[in-house]
């Protein structure tokens, strides 16, 4: 077996007869006389030492032989096509990977939707996405961590960063059905919430660390992730803000009630959110496209309908 002189153009062309079903229709889909599929296929066949096809019916058939190696084959060809595909990519400019970081009040349902477009459009691009909260976002953009960020503009945008309008996300103030804040019909006085416990998330990064948002009551427990701040608000720890696309199927199941506090226009508040990179750097055409994606990103989808209805 002499596998140092095979070629891709002998295993594309294996691969073409295998799917194809005959040499002359293989030889047809490369534009080439049959005669010269039939030699790259035999050449082939010398050169690893067994026999890929059995040629004695009508039409060409896989050996055992044949059958096992196929899969590896046509895994090479793929292969090699995807590092000609990336290769020629990044010489036009394309980034290897694209690094995202995003706020926790935007919906993962609509960034999903995002991110499949993305791989349809850049199959070659990587992504690596953070999924963070208040200046954390900021951060890692002017770091250079991520070329591209989405940030809730609870937080003032820094100097260093371009910024570009997105629609806006609904957080709404809720507590489970059994909490004391649940029983209450009116408008809630701010004093009344003083001595509840409010669930907030905490703030890992330098740019707003020590900084309260929406922060009404004086006992203040603190979580770093969103999941575990609406698991503990369902658990009736205490209330706080959820985005609505969160909250919606347990408010409708009744788990949540949705409160009507003075401080807050009921019932609740659209967050404003911004797609950012770094303003000293040109994005590549993957972070260009994902910008222009985001702005155009439909969160209004998952409040507009609640709105609507009065709530």
């Amino acid at each position: 077996m002499n596998i140092e002189s095979l070629s891709l153009d002998q295993l594309r062309v294996f691969v073409a007869v295998a799917e194809e079903g005959s040499f002359s229709a293989a030889a047809r889909r490369f534009s080439r006389a049959q005669s010269a599929v039939s030699y790259s296929v035999s050449t082939l066949e010398q050169q690893l030492g067994v026999a890929l096809f059995d040629r004695g019916g009508y039409r060409p058939r896989l050996t055992p032989a044949g059958q096992t190696l196929l899969g590896d084959i046509a895994e090479i060809v793929a292969r090699a096509d995807r590092l000609k595909t990336q290769a020629d990519a990044i010489a036009r400019g394309l980034e290897p990977e694209l690094a995202l970081a995003c706020d926790v009040l935007f919906p993962m349902d609509e960034l999903g939707d995002i991110l499949t477009e993305f791989q349809h459009a850049f199959p070659t691009v990587a992504v690596r996405a953070h999924i963070d909260v208040l200046g954390g976002v900021a951060e890692l953009v002017t770091g250079g961590a991520c070329a591209v960020g989405v940030l809730s503009t609870l937080v003032s945008i820094p100097a260093s960063l371009n910024g570009y309008p997105i629609e806006g996300a609904l957080r709404v103030p809720v507590a489970a059905a059994g909490h004391p804040l649940a029983q209450r019909d009116g408008p809630i006085a701010t004093a009344d919430l003083r001595d509840q416990v409010q669930i907030v998330l905490s703030d890992r990064s330098d740019l707003t660390r020590g900084r309260d948002f929406g922060v009404l009551s004086r006992r203040v427990w603190r979580v770093s992730d969103l999941g575990a701040r609406h698991q503990l608000i369902r658990k009736g720890l205490g209330w706080g803000n959820l985005p609505y696309h969160m909250a919606a199927a347990d408010i409708a199941a009744g788990r949540l009630k949705l409160l009507r506090l003075e401080a807050v226009r009921y019932p609740g508040e659209i967050v404003p959110l911004t797609a950012v990179h770094r303003s000293d750097l040109v994005p590549g055409p993957a972070a260009t496209w994902m910008i222009d994606r985001l702005r155009r990103a439909d969160i209004g989808r998952f409040h507009r309908g609640f709105l609507a209805s009065g709530a």
